[in-house]
C-alpha cells in the first residue's frame, strides 16, 4: 500500500501503540484524524501529527458509543476527507482470578475491545465497500494468539483471540470487494495498558511477576513494525519472536493424543522481598504454603528459603510437571490464599521467572 496522502482515522491514538503509530504514519505522508476516549489526549497528538507538516483533526470518541462512531465519521468527512485507513485500536482490560471478576467487567472488556471494532467496521466499512477500496487496521494481541502466556488475563485473552477471527472473516469477506485488513498482534510492549493493568483479587506485583516484563517493546517498534506490514500488503503484523513456530508448535501440541500441551518440565524461580520487621510473620506464612503445596498433583519440588545473609529475603524454587500443573496450584485454596496474604506482609519486590525445560541430565562432579 501506498501511504502517500491517504486519510487515515486511529480510534485509540491519544497514547502508547496509538499514538505512535499516528506519528509514523504521519511521517509517512498521512493526514490522520485522531480519535479517543481522552479528548486531551487526542488533541495534543493531533498537534504533534500538525507540527510534521500533515493535517490533523482530535475528535473525542467512546467506542461503546455508536454516536460517537457517527460523529467521528462525519467530522473525518467533512473537515478531513474520505476515510482510507481505519484502525480500530482503542482497548481496556482487567485481570485476576479468573472465578472473581464479575460479569460486568467481562463484559466491558468485550464491548470496548471487541464489540466496538464491530461498530467501527459497520460505520466506516459500507462506505469503503461501495467506493471498492480503503483498509481497516484491527488491533489484537499476542495473548490472542497464545492464550496460555497470561492466564489471570482471561477476559482481556478472549476480547483479542476473537478479533483474531474477525480480522480473517473480515478479510476473507472484503478481500473481493477492493477492502484490504491488517491484524496487528502486539507482544507486551511499555505502555500504560500493559503496565496499569486494573486487578481484580490479586496484588500488583504478584500479578507483575506473570509477565515477561524484560522482554517489553517499546510502542515505536510497533508502529514501525505495522507501517511496514501497511507498505507490503501483510495480513498478520506480529511482534512476537519465532510466531510462525510457535504457531506450529501450538497446533501439534494441541492435536497429540494423550499428550498435555505444555511437554516440558516448568521451572519458576525468584525472590520475594518483604518488610524484615515481618520476617517471621512470612515464615510462618510460607512454612504453611510450602507444607500443602509439595502435596500439590504435578509438584516436583518445592522451596521458599530464607535468605542467610539479608532479613526478609526469600528465595523461591518450584518445579512442575507442566503447565497446567502450576496453574491448578495457584488457582488452589492454599496458594490464592497466600497470594492475598501478600499486601499484609508489607511486600517491597515479587520478581518470578519462567522457565520450560524440554530436557535435563544429571551431572557428576568430576573426581
Amino acid at each position: 500500500m501506498n501511504l502517500r496522502d491517504k486519510t487515515a482515522v486511529v480510534i485509540g491514538g491519544g497514547a502508547g501503540i496509538g499514538r505512535a503509530g499516528v506519528l509514523a504514519l504521519a511521517r509517512a505522508g498521512c493526514d490522520v484524524v485522531v480519535a479517543d476516549i481522552d479528548e486531551s489526549a487526542a488533541k495534543e497528538v493531533a498537534s504533534e501529527v500538525a507540527i510534521l507538516g500533515r493535517r490533523s483533526l482530535a475528535v473525542a470518541c467512546d467506542t461503546t458509543r455508536t454516536e460517537d462512531l457517527a460523529d467521528l465519521h462525519r467530522q473525518t468527512s467533512e473537515l478531513i476527507g474520505q476515510a482510507d485507513i481505519v484502525w480500530s485500536h482503542a482497548g481496556t482490560s482487567v485481570a485476576g482470578p479468573l472465578e472473581q471478576i464479575p460479569l460486568e467487567r467481562w463484559e466491558h472488556v468485550l464491548d470496548v475491545n471487541a464489540i466496538g471494532v464491530v461498530r467501527a467496521f459497520l460505520e466506516f466499512g459500507p462506505d469503503m465497500i461501495a467506493r471498492g477500496h480503503g483498509h481497516l487496521i484491527i488491533t489484537s494481541s499476542s495473548l490472542g494468539l497464545f492464550p496460555e502466556q497470561v492466564p489471570l488475563g482471561g477476559a482481556y485473552t478472549l476480547s483479542k483471540s476473537g478479533l483474531i477471527g474477525l480480522a480473517r472473516t473480515l478479510n476473507a469477506y472484503l478481500s473481493p470487494r477492493g477492502v484490504g485488513v491488517t491484524l496487528l498482534c502486539p507482544d507486551i510492549t511499555d505502555t500504560r495498558h500493559t503496565l496499569e493493568i486494573p486487578l481484580v483479587g490479586i496484588p500488583t506485583e504478584v500479578f507483575e511477576a506473570g509477565l515477561a516484563l524484560e522482554a517489553l517493546q517499546s510502542p515505536d517498534d510497533v508502529a514501525d513494525a505495522l507501517l511496514a506490514g501497511l507498505r507490503d500488503d501483510t495480513f498478520l503484523v506480529s511482534l512476537t519472536p519465532d510466531v510462525r513456530q510457535k504457531m506450529h508448535n501450538d497446533i501439534d501440541q494441541m492435536t497429540e493424543t494423550g499428550q498435555e500441551w505444555d511437554g516440558a518440565v516448568i521451572v519458576q524461580s525468584g525472590r520475594l522481598v518483604i518488610d524484615e520487621d515481618l520476617h517471621d510473620q512470612a515464615s510462618a506464612a510460607i512454612t504453611e504454603l510450602v507444607a500443602k503445596s509439595v502435596h500439590d498433583k504435578g509438584n516436583i519440588s518445592f522451596t521458599i528459603s530464607a535468605d542467610l545473609a539479608e532479613r526478609g529475603v526469600f528465595h523461591v524454587y518450584e518445579e512442575w510437571e507442566s503447565q497446567s500443573a502450576l496453574d491448578q496450584h495457584a488457582a488452589s485454596k492454599h496458594g490464592t490464599a497466600f497470594v492475598g496474604e501478600l499486601p499484609s506482609l508489607g511486600v517491597r519486590e515479587l520478581s518470578l521467572r519462567l522457565h520450560r525445560v524440554a530436557s535435563s541430565q544429571e551431572v557428576s562432579l568430576p573426581g
